[in-house]
């Protein structure tokens, strides 16, 4: 018997639990800044609700899960399963605002934070239980909502201090059109896209992407000019601090290799749009990363406006990735309904903290224990002590066993335990132990909850 999780998924020890607690607390507190506001969903959707809309991919992953009972023993071998594991918070959420029309406003600003399973193939860093923080506006058509959930995902990514990142953003329409004004034939271009998509994930950055490009497009062709010379270009660009405006304007010399002047026209007007987008978040917050990524490419098929997607200096894969994507709610809604989100790659993200002991430490600097003293051998003054601490606003573990001090600060020791609250006087002070560098003192309540952060 295997007393593991189940393959792909994981337990989670109490630091781990506490980070991950705090970076939910963080996202959620900054997204509240902004007026958006949590909502939650079954872990379980019908069926035909999960598979109701393009996922790509991912509607190959789903997590089955059998009819019940006498429904299981009269179905039919292709009708076995009815419900199934949500691999996404997107659809639940189109979902969701479907069966509540009428209950909400017109513009609705929602965030969640929740668990998502995939049965994908388990390795390094990829798990098929994980968790996924959307943030969406739906009913919105503007893109000044673009502008508002880039600003405040930036400041999420402030606040979490996770060094230099970028900021990309392009339209998913945008790519498609260059690639057909280069000439490029229609059932070509998804596999080029394909190509791009992974880009980050090759060893060999643009050289290998540039040597897949050849397995697709013709060898010496005009095609294979433009797009690897933009390809190579675009991707030199991407993670150096390129100026926004210069880097739009080395971009548009790949525009003027276009002659159809009703493709050229729609980038034209697309393009436009991306850069009031840039514009406006710049104006906003001067010090935004945000940059323009004409070889950006979101997976998700169901997108159809701007796209953009974030990354950490060192970090291999994106951390958060989104756009509008008009046209998915209305399929569940029965009516047109605009929407445009944003998904952080929450794992990813905890990863990188995970990785820095100053976020780790941050997660139980308020622990404290309250020693008991050998002569005690009842255990309620102890107990109400500690309960009047924690009126006070101490966080207060009691040791409650009957053993030495030492076998005490041994255990606090061992549970990342920073502090230790050796006795309390009548005067109301402290007398406390640091245990990293062995040295008592003296302090007051206010005193000990300035050391403690709190």
């Amino acid at each position: 018997m295997s007393i593991g999780p189940p393959t792909g998924m994981r337990d989670w020890l109490p630091h781990e639990t506490l980070l991950r607690q705090r970076l939910m607390e963080t996202i959620g507190s900054v997204y509240r800044l902004y007026g958006y506001l949590p909502i939650d969903t079954p872990a379980l959707e019908d069926l035909e609700v999960l598979l109701g809309k393009g996922g790509g991919e991912n509607e190959k992953l789903l997590f089955k899960v059998l009819k019940r009972g006498e429904k299981l023993a009269q179905a039919k071998e292709n009708e076995l399963a009815d419900y199934g594991l949500r691999y996404d918070l997107t659809v639940p959420l189109a979902r969701f605002v479907a069966s509540h029309q009428g209950k909400l406003p017109k513009i609705f600003r929602r965030y969640h934070i929740a668990p998502v399973w995939r049965a994908d193939r388990p390795q390094k860093a990829r798990y098929r239980e994980f968790y996924q923080c959307d943030i969406d506006v739906v009913g919105g058509a503007s893109s000044a909502y673009e502008v508002e959930i880039i600003t405040a995902t930036e400041r999420v990514l402030r606040e979490l201090k996770l060094g230099t990142y970028w900021f990309r953003i392009t339209d998913q329409r945008l790519l498609p059109l260059i690639l057909g004004g280069f000439g490029v034939h229609q059932d070509k271009i998804t596999p080029i896209t394909v190509i791009l998509d992974k880009l980050d994930k090759m060893a060999g950055g643009s050289g290998e992407a540039f040597s897949e490009l050849q397995t697709i497009l013709p060898e010496g062709s005009e095609e294979l000019k433009k797009t690897g010379g933009l390809l190579v270009e675009a991707y030199a660009d991407r993670n150096h601090e390129t100026g926004r405006y210069e880097r739009l304007a080395k971009f548009s010399k790949y525009l003027d290799l276009i002659e159809n002047s009703a493709i050229r026209a729609e980038i034209d007007r697309i393009l436009q749009n991306v850069k009031h987008i840039i514009d406006a978040v710049m104006a906003i917050n001067p010090s935004s990363r945000i940059v323009f990524d004409p070889i950006l490419v979101r997976g998700m098929d169901y997108y159809t406006g701007p796209i953009y997607e974030a990354v950490v200096e060192g970090f291999p894969s994106s951390i958060l990735g989104g756009g509008r994507y008009d046209g998915l709610i209305g399929r569940f809604a029965g009516k047109d309904i605009p929407a445009v989100g944003c998904s952080i790659g929450f794992e990813r993200i905890l990863a990188i903290l995970h990785d820095r002991e100053d976020a780790l430490s941050s997660t139980v600097v308020a622990r404290t224990l309250l020693l008991r003293q050998a002569q005690e051998v009842d255990d309620t003054p102890l107990n109400a002590m500690a309960e009047q601490l924690r009126n006070g606003g101490i966080p207060v573990e009691t040791y409650l066993d009957a053993d030495p001090v030492k076998k005490q600060l041994d255990y606090a020791e061992q549970n990342g335990i920073r502090w230790v609250i050796k006795s309390v006087h009548n005067d109301g002070t402290l007398t406390i132990r640091e245990l990293a560098t062995r040295q008592d003192r003296i302090v007051s309540l206010d005193d000990f909850k300035s050391l403690l952060g709190i």
